[in-house]
């Protein structure tokens, strides 16, 4: 029942959020059916379909990457692990689970190739730790552009603040858990019990292997740094294809080929899906970007078009694409 009741709860704030979208287009739509979607450019339709792939393979070799690091990984290897890996992205994106929820689909990858779970877990943590790390290489880079041409906002740099704030605290976890495995599991029971009392659900009690496992691949973080590179490298090509998502995206619907924009309101989305309380950042996002935009000068119609287009092919499109892969691995489980 209380399952039913968190379910119900996200369900009502989802629709709320639907609800504050639909009245804001209402109320500009005389600007919004100036430019619409379907009057995109397609040239740049093209260039966001080859962003989005390009994002794709950044995921796929982040997950192989990270996997590699721990294990071996072979050629015949790698088509499961891309099935898992999308499949790892659409669960992220529709459970609140600080990035977690996809170990279960990388898991079962790693199950169907003869992988141990602790090396795939350790794999995955270190890929989870290094896709925080390459969205902060492109900030500051981005944000060193930006600067030099005197285009930094006070949107940017809150952004900023907000993401290395967030960034602090799991590096903090993660030192905890090497170094204080009894500490770390004092702070999860008491994250639980705040969990607890704010749902109003029966407190849980952690679970020792989830921690020791955490432990364990914590310690490989720490212990063996230079093999992060790679996954690193495969990061920041994920977010540097989300800008150019955006950016293709703004262009399409007639805003402006201005990647020092897009990657404005890239940033400023990322920070809001981060912190949203939906899951996925399902309506924070499209604020997030909507707001970059038009305080960048964007037409509100234009910056609404845009933020569509650039979320359809960022979340939409991959929540489905992932969701089938992950449907079709529990099948075959069960068959």
């Amino acid at each position: 029942m209380t399952g039913a009741a968190t379910t119900g709860r996200r369900l009502a704030l989802a629709a709320a959020v639907g609800v504050v979208v639909v009245a804001v287009a209402w109320t500009h739509r005389e600007d919004l059916t100036g430019t619409t979607v379907h009057l995109s450019d397609p040239r740049w339709v093209l260039v966001l379909a080859a962003a989005l792939l390009l994002w794709w393979s950044g995921w796929v070799a982040l997950h192989a990457g990270a996997l590699a690091a721990v294990t071996r990984v072979r050629a015949a290897d790698l088509p499961e692990v891309a099935r898992g890996a999308v499949a790892a992205v659409a669960l992220n994106s529709v459970v609140t689970s600080a990035g977690l929820a996809g170990l279960t689909a990388m898991a079962r990858a790693g199950r169907r190739r003869g992988m141990a779970r602790a090396e795939v877990a350790s794999g995955y943590l270190l890929a989870a730790t290094v896709t925080d790390l390459g969205f902060l290489l492109v900030m500051v880079a981005g944000f060193g552009v930006l600067g030099a041409h005197h285009q930094l906002t006070a949107l940017d740099l809150l952004a900023g603040v907000l993401f290395l704030a967030l960034c602090a605290a799991r590096v903090a976890l993660t030192v905890l858990a090497v170094r204080r495995p009894a500490a770390l599991h004092r702070l999860a029971g008491w994250a639980l019990r705040v969990r607890a009392r704010v749902l109003r659900r029966p407190v849980e009690q952690p679970d020792p292997e989830r921690a020791q496992e955490l432990v364990r691949a914590a310690e490989l973080v720490t212990r063996r740094p230079a093999r992060a590179l790679p996954p690193l490298l495969a990061a920041t090509v994920v977010d540097v294809a989300g800008v150019l998502m955006l950016w293709a995206a703004l262009a399409a619907v007639g805003g402006g080929a201005d990647l020092g924009l897009a990657l404005s309101a890239y940033v400023l989305a990322s920070v809001a899906a981060i912190l949203g309380p939906v899951p996925g950042g399902v309506g924070a996002a499209e604020v997030g970007a909507a707001a970059a935009l038009t305080v960048g000068g964007v037409p509100l119609g234009v910056a609404a078009a845009a933020t569509l287009l650039f979320r359809v092919a960022e979340f939409w499109v991959p929540l489905a694409v992932g969701g089938l892969a992950w449907i079709t691995a529990r099948a075959e489980v069960a068959a």
